[in-house]
């Protein structure tokens, strides 16, 4: 037999888990607590939703005892000047001693992270955690989960492995919302739920905020926002054209008085079935993005998992009406009198539309519903007292 073609099952492993590679590490002395924040990218185009929540609370807790916050990147390099521009951005204070750290090289075999008994590890995906725990640095940390990952694959090695992080018992467990923290209670992570604690996520004022023309638009038309990423399958993109296909198909949308509006990574020009072609936005960093909610009128955002998203937030704390789906215990919210949830059938979605259209032209009732929204605007408000609980385990040696 030739052995030409034969692989070491090292290097298949390696290759397929290259995503979740153990940290390569060498030992340093040191008294300083140093909190590691383990994820893939913080670059401008990768700072929003769930790393943006992430890197708040690192540098909220590292900020407040004086600790340094160590950022290590994984798939690119490490540009500080992003994190800095994002603090200043939403008027955050950073710690006085930032360090950062990238292996994205797969060539930098002498590359090595100094770990010392003072270091502290905080995952934010499953497979940065999993790097963590193959690492063997230390005997427990931190990760904070912003949805149901498992969701994110068929069922197969990646979901297999991503379950078997979530019911890890050395990791300690920060839940995105409660809906989420509910959800896994609900469906066998008891393991994680004995080790966590749930917050709800902010929405700053700094970023989104409605201003004097986000009600009144006089002569222009209205705007309509489809939060679409063909490549995120839980945001059901296809199902989603089909729903605003047929809205405009029986004129539930006239395209006289609105105009529509798509973005989200990898999204792409398209024709509607009745000839409109809407206005493509694709992927836009903060101000413009902030700058373009405070125009929208009714956005329609979907997300099939227990995870409420972002973008509905992002959209009614700037004054729009949201027309989003239910998914298992997450339905009847009370976030917003300008929020509509429907179930994910084309029928309810269209009532829906229709709904979103009465309400987003009624400017009164939706200003009075913007003034009125259940939505917290403070990370502070937020994390300090989590901030708190984790800064005492770690003094307490719980991650050593």
């Amino acid at each position: 037999m030739s052995m030409e073609n034969v692989r070491k099952v090292e290097d298949i492993i390696g290759e397929k888990y290259y995503i979740a590679r153990p940290l390569k590490t060498m030992a340093e002395d040191s008294d300083r607590v140093r909190l590691n924040f383990v994820t893939d990218d913080i670059s401008k185009k990768s700072l929003f939703g769930g790393v943006a929540t992430a890197l708040i609370f690192a540098t909220f807790l590292c900020e407040s005892k004086d600790w340094t916050l160590r950022i290590i990147t994984r798939y690119y390099g490490c540009d500080v000047t992003d994190y800095y521009d994002f603090l200043k951005m939403l008027d955050i204070k950073p710690p006085k001693r930032v360090e950062t750290y990238s292996d994205e090289d797969k060539d930098a075999e002498n590359l090595r992270l100094s770990v010392s008994s003072k270091d502290v590890f905080f995952a934010t995906s499953w497979w940065s955690a999993k790097s963590i725990l193959d690492s063997d640095i230390c005997k427990r940390f931190i990760y904070i989960i912003q949805e149901e990952e498992t969701f994110f694959y068929p069922q197969g090695d990646d979901r297999f492995e991503c379950a078997n992080i979530m019911n890890n018992e050395n990791i300690d467990f920060i839940v995105n919302s409660k809906l989420l923290y509910n959800y896994l209670q609900n469906n066998g992570y008891d393991t994680l739920c004995k080790n966590a604690v749930y917050f709800e996520p902010a929405f700053s004022k700094k970023l989104y905020f409605a201003d004097d023309k986000s009600f009144e638009k006089g002569n222009e038309k209205k705007k309509l926002f489809f939060y679409c990423r063909p490549n995120n399958p839980r945001n059901l993109y296809y199902f989603g054209l089909k729903c605003l296909d047929e809205a405009l198909r029986r004129n539930i949308i006239d395209t006289d008085v609105w105009e529509v509006y798509l973005a989200g990574s990898d999204s792409y020009n398209i024709e509607f079935s009745n000839g409109y072609i809407p206005k493509q936005k694709g992927v836009m960093g903060w101000k413009e993005y902030a700058d373009f909610a405070r125009t929208v009128d009714l956005a329609f955002s979907l997300m099939y998992t227990p995870h409420p998203s972002y973008p509905p937030f992002d959209m009614l704390t700037s004054g729009a009406v949201v027309l989003t789906n239910n998914y298992s215990n997450k339905r009847n919210l009370d976030y917003s009198k300008n929020m509509i949830m429907k179930e994910l059938t084309i029928d309810d979605m269209l009532t829906g539309f229709a709904e979103g259209v009465e309400l987003a032209n009624d400017s009164v009732k939706r200003e009075k519903n913007y003034q009125n929204n259940n939505i917290v605007t403070d990370w502070h408000e937020v994390f300090d007292s989590i901030v708190e609980d984790f800064a005492g385990r770690i003094e307490a040696g719980r991650y050593v």
